[in-house]
This record gives C-alpha cells, structure tokens and sequence, in this order.
C-alpha cells in the first residue's frame, strides 16, 4: 500500500497582522538596509524608490555627511515621497536625499557627479501601489488599460500585443515568464486580436482563460503578466546593464544588495555576483553565500513578500 504523500504546509495571511502602509509594505527591510549601510556618511543608491520604506530607513541611518540618492520611473512615486520625506529633500538637509524620476539604469553616469557610491540597494519588485491601480495594467485583477509601463516612455502592453507576431509572442512569454502554453497563448492573443480591441487587462486576461484549464488560472495569468511587463520594461537587460557598470563606481567595502522575486532576476544576480568572486577576478566578495528569504511572520504580514532573494556582496 502506498503512503499517501503530505501535503506541504501553506502560509495563512494574517490579516489581523498587516501593518499599514500609505503607499507600499517594503520586503526584507530590516535585513536589506542592516546589509547596505556599513558607512553613516557614505553615498547611497536606491535604484528602485516606490514608496519610500527602504529608503526611509537608510537615512535615518546616515550622519550628516551622508547622502541617499534615489531612483524611480514612476512620477505618481517620486511625488509621494518628496512628500513623506520632505525633511530630507530641502536644500540644507543633513543626511540629504535626492531623487531622480528616472530608471536606475542612470545610476552610474551620475558617479561623474557625486563621486564614487557606499552602496546600492535595488528591490525588483513592483510595488502594491502600482498593482492596485487602475491605470498601470499591471495587474489581471484589475480592469484597465493594457500599459504595463513603469514611467511614460516607450511601447506600452497593448502596442506590443497588437503588433508582435506568433514567434515573437512566443519568445516574450516563454523566456520572460517560463510559460509551457507560451506558443498556444500567443496564437490565440493574434487570432483575437483581430476580432476585438485588445486594451484592456481583463481582455486580455479572458483570452488567456480561455484556452487554460480552470486548475491553471492563477499561475498562467500571474506568469504571462509578468512576462509581458518585463518585455515592455525591459527588465532584464536594465538590471544586467547595471550590475555590470556599478563595481567600478563604489568604493572597496561599499555593499551591493538586491531583492528579487523571480528565477530569472535571480539568475542574473547570482551568476554578477558569483563570476565577479572568483580567485580569477575577484572584484567582490559574497557576503550572503545563500539568498536570505523572508520569515514565516513577514509572510503572514506582507504575502508579495513569499518570492523574495536578498543577495548582498561587498566590493573589494
């Protein structure tokens, strides 16, 4: 007689538990800034501002030679924390933040200018602001346009969808969102296409539905929506770019931490990481041999938390 496998246990949200936030619930705080900040008058970078959090807590670690530069594609973001963090961004404020409404990508053509960084903190996620609304398209669980950019620039979801072909489509869903339907789904969205508009989420979203079996919903949704954003933000190519500048524009000691919430960020970020900590060309050291994940009780609070890699390496 066969043993009947056990079932793995699952995380319950607490909702009891979940801690207000105006704008974003920030993952792996704590340990993430705990990580960055080894120098209170260093010069810190957030590549990827949201609502504040991350950044909140590091300035509230700084002296007041210390300074935070920050990051974000979002104007709806940069506006909310000139807010929150207003103290922070008049012109004699000590330890002083300045934001920059544009992608990290930037990062390391702003060293011309401010010297040489103490660290660099990117967490890859999106943030719950920019899910919940009804105007990103980021989400299938929201009726709106079909968008999915970041900022304001650039090819949005729909103009992708409406002119890509079969093997294009294909590709995106395939490499970008590890989709096993990516072939089936993209034959589908360009035979639709030409039967209805195609601009809104939840268009999209029926489309999908369609051809899948009910059993499969939440993970083909969750993966061909992810694919699609990282297509249109080009995601990838943007974190490799900068791993690959930022060594040389920080000074030895200085800490490089990322958050990601996917294989394929992680696999960049681990394979920069790893190759630039070899005898051969060691111009970082692994401060983290193994990715730290959130706790059971962050889970509970903060379920977006669940995917979340914190890899941290320090320049030598």
């Amino acid at each position: 007689m066969k043993k009947k496998r056990a079932k793995p246990q699952r995380v319950r949200t607490d909702k009891s538990r979940h801690i207000e936030y105006d704008y974003h619930l920030p993952v792996l705080l704590e340990v993430s800034v705990d990580n960055l900040v080894q120098n209170a008058n260093g010069i810190y970078v957030d590549g990827t501002l949201g609502g504040g959090g991350h950044a909140e807590l590091i300035l509230s670690k700084l002296d007041f030679g210390g300074s935070l530069i920050a990051f974000d594609k979002d104007r709806n973001a940069v506006e909310h924390c000139e807010r929150k963090l207003k103290h922070y961004v008049t012109k004699d404020a000590a330890p002083k933040l300045t934001i920059y409404n544009e992608c990290y990508s930037n990062v390391c053509e702003k060293s011309a200018v401010w010297g040489k960084f103490s660290g660099l903190l990117l967490d890859l996620g999106v943030s719950s602001k920019q899910l919940d609304t009804e105007s990103a398209g980021l989400s299938y669980r929201v009726d709106s346009p079909l968008d999915m950019r970041f900022g304001n620039h650039g090819k949005t979801a729909e103009e992708l969808l409406k002119t890509a072909d079969v093997a294009d489509l294909t590709h995106v869903l395939r490499f970008y969102g590890e989709e096993p339907n990516s072939a089936r789904i993209a034959r589908r969205i360009v035979e639709m296409r030409r039967v209805i508009p195609l601009n809104s989420t939840f268009e999209l979203r029926d489309i999908i539905t369609s051809i899948v079996p009910v059993p499969l919903h939440y993970k083909t949704l969750s993966r061909v929506f992810q694919a699609i954003r990282i297509a249109v933000n080009d995601e990838l190519n943007i974190l490799e770019r900068t791993l690959n500048c930022i060594v040389d524009n920080m000074r030895p000691g200085g800490r490089i931490v990322v958050i990601s919430y996917h294989s394929l960020e992680d696999r960049i970020v681990k394979h920069f990481m790893r190759t630039n900590a070899t005898k051969e060309n060691q111009r970082l050291a692994l401060i983290t041999k193994k990715p730290i994940i959130p706790t059971v009780e962050e889970i509970a609070t903060n379920p977006r938390a669940r995917s979340a890699k914190l890899r941290v390496a320090e320049v030598v």
